[in-house]
């Protein structure tokens, strides 16, 4: 049993790595405009799995994470145009800095379901209102224009797709790790999980940092993407609700689900903006009301669904038939 869990995850690790080998390769291949929507894809695919590990992982559903973006796309702004750093040393910074301003949060972790994401709305509407009031830090309603771009369009590619893998492999790490198992524990019961020694408090200030580090740093490159940042996209409540609703489309609580659904998200907000730009919000409150009433884990859900009905129409027989003819065949 053992050595085969080993070889599946050996396997899943090569179909890793040469999805990521060949995404690698793709920009010989893309136009510009197509090159752009995948970097924009890239970006909230890290944004979607860094929010999962609080909302899916821990069970803590934050429609605030906005406040988180914005901070480190700022921080990461002012240390561009300050400073001679090089780009991915300001966009770690931005994500140090989103980290720590996630940890004002804690005392919000007591509270759990409908209880924390109220005060989570209200923690994000209020950090929108402060940090579009703040002249200095965000420009204020006109914004902040960023120096001119050090990276081309094509090596923002390549960071943004080296973040994505990177957010995805440490969420296939921590579900395959003991502290996957514990942040479980933690969704399922949070009081039971503490009656057999989980710490609750310290895992899910650990897992508020983490989360909040990689959506600032998304918020950095999403910065020097643009070139031009504002309070209302940046710290704006859609933004938080497109986070949830990647994670959701794709499959909360999954590993490759918030990516998955960021690819999805991206696609059909740039469709609809073009054709619907009144409407898209409303459409995508449709599918999200859809999803949870028809499919609650997403097209996670829907591809184990598929899957599990290819196994019993064409691969059960299969394996029952082998069976049958070994057991007859046998002495």
């Amino acid at each position: 049993m053992k050595r085969w869990w080993r070889a599946a995850a050996r396997a899943k690790l090569l179909v890793y790595v040469a999805v990521v080998a060949l995404l690698a390769a793709a920009p010989a291949l893309l136009e510009p405009y197509t090159l752009n929507l995948v970097t924009l894809a890239y970006l909230m695919m890290a944004g979607a799995v860094g929010w999962n590990w609080m909302g899916g992982f821990v069970g803590q559903v934050s429609f605030g994470h906005a406040a988180l973006f914005g901070v480190g796309g700022f921080v990461a702004a002012h240390v561009l145009s300050s400073s001679s750093l090089p780009s991915p040393v300001a966009w770690l910074v931005g994500g140090l800095a989103a980290g720590s301003f996630a940890l004002g949060a804690r005392p919000t972790l007591r509270l759990r379901g409908p209880y924390f994401t109220i005060a989570s709305i209200g923690l994000g509407e209020a950090s929108r209102l402060v940090f579009t009031y703040w002249d200095w830090f965000t420009g204020g309603a006109s914004g902040l224009s960023l120096p001119l771009m050090r990276e081309s369009k094509q090596e923002l590619y390549f960071w943004g797709l080296g973040l994505a893998a990177t957010a995805a492999a440490i969420s296939m790490l921590i579900r395959r790790s003991a502290l996957g198992l514990e942040l479980l524990a933690i969704r399922a019961d949070v009081d039971a999980a503490g009656d057999v020694g989980i710490s609750a408090p310290s895992l899910q200030t650990r897992m508020l940092f983490l989360s909040g580090a990689v959506v600032g740093v998304s918020g950095g490159l999403y910065a020097s993407f643009f070139g031009f940042i504002e309070p209302n996209d940046m710290f704006g409540f859609d933004r938080s609700v497109a986070f949830v609703l990647m994670a959701v489309i794709g499959g909360l609580g999954t590993v490759h689900g918030p990516a998955l659904g960021a690819v999805v998200f991206v696609l059909v907000q740039q469709s609809l903006l073009a054709s619907y730009p009144e409407l898209y919000l409303g459409l995508y409150g449709s599918l999200l009301i859809a999803i949870i009433l028809f499919e609650p884990l997403g097209l996670s859900g829907l591809g184990l669904r598929l899957g599990r009905r290819i196994d019993a129409r064409w691969l059960e027989p299969r394996r029952a038939a082998a069976t049958a003819a070994r057991q007859a065949g046998s002495p």
